[in-house]
């Protein structure tokens, strides 16, 4: 992991999540892109008023100030932690905020996104999303979330990977033990069994063949509220971060069957690190 990207919007949720890309970033040795994306007022017409002209002048400078002012915090957040050493990039880019932070991670080669998120509820949960969501539906590499009411202590040493155990999630695993493993972080391999049936435990005992379990803890969960079962055991193994593979969902998909990543990313207090389907082949 070479580069990381650390998208802004120079709010509370944002800084806590630099803590985090700031961790990563010192422990794999990488450099952190930060990105701030503005969009213009849209005004019609074929022909820009001077005075209009001079607004949107204005706007950009503006804009311009806010994210130069925002740089020397950043850096004095990173040498508070003593992560003054870590190579920071700054970038301000007008668009749509969404598709400018997927083609900088394209263009930059990005190994990780690094994002915090207010989260959503509601209706708007399900037709508008956030941008944290639709990044981690649409990004071709991992992006790691951190919710705006998240608690870092310190120290990442406490991992969960949820898995239904399919072939892919094995590849998943693999990544996340190289990670885990540079911070000699424990990782709980969660399954939630709603039928409970001996089934679930007899396909985690094969899915677990060939890995390391003095490094990796599997762990079958009962319950109904797969949800709830989850945040449960989160916080009472103080979880770090919980990793899931994700796929690409077309709208009926999204509409009728939620996906669980958005659910969990918008309701979790626990930093939620996204890994595509897609980059497991």
């Amino acid at each position: 992991m070479k580069n990381i990207l650390f998208p802004t919007d120079l709010s509370e949720a944002a800084q806590k999540a630099f803590v985090y890309a700031l961790e990563l970033a010192d422990n794999q040795e990488a450099t952190i892109t930060t990105l701030m994306v503005y969009k213009k007022p849209v005004i019609k017409g074929a022909h820009m008023p001077n005075t209009l002209r001079d607004f949107y002048e204005a706007y950009d400078l503006t804009e311009f100030e806010n994210y130069k002012d925002s740089i020397p915090p950043l850096r004095d957040l990173a040498n508070e932690k003593g992560f003054g050493h870590i190579k920071l990039n700054h970038v301000l880019e007008e668009g749509d905020t969404i598709e400018t932070i997927l083609r900088i991670a394209a263009d930059n080669n990005t190994d990780l996104i690094v994002m915090g998120t207010t989260g959503a509820r509601g209706l708007k949960e399900i037709f508008m999303g956030s941008v944290a969501g639709e990044i981690l539906e649409n990004a071709k590499c991992p992006v790691l979330v951190v919710p705006e009411s998240s608690s870092f202590d310190g120290k990442i040493d406490q991992v969960a990977f949820t898995t239904s155990y399919k072939e892919e999630e094995k590849k998943a695993l693999h990544k996340l033990m190289d990670i885990a493993s540079d911070f000699d972080a424990k990782i709980h391999c969660l399954n939630v069994d709603v039928s409970h049936t001996s089934e679930i435990v007899n396909k985690m005992d094969t899915f677990k063949e060939g890995f390391d379990e003095s490094q990796i803890d599997f762990k079958v969960l009962e319950g109904n509220d797969i949800k709830k079962v989850i945040f449960d055991y989160l916080q009472e193994h103080e979880i770090d971060i919980i990793a899931m593979v994700t796929h690409r969902r077309n709208f009926l998909e999204e509409l009728f069957n939620y996906s669980r990543t958005k659910q969990m990313a918008y309701h979790s207090n626990t930093p939620l690190l996204a890994i595509p389907a897609e980059v497991l082949d």
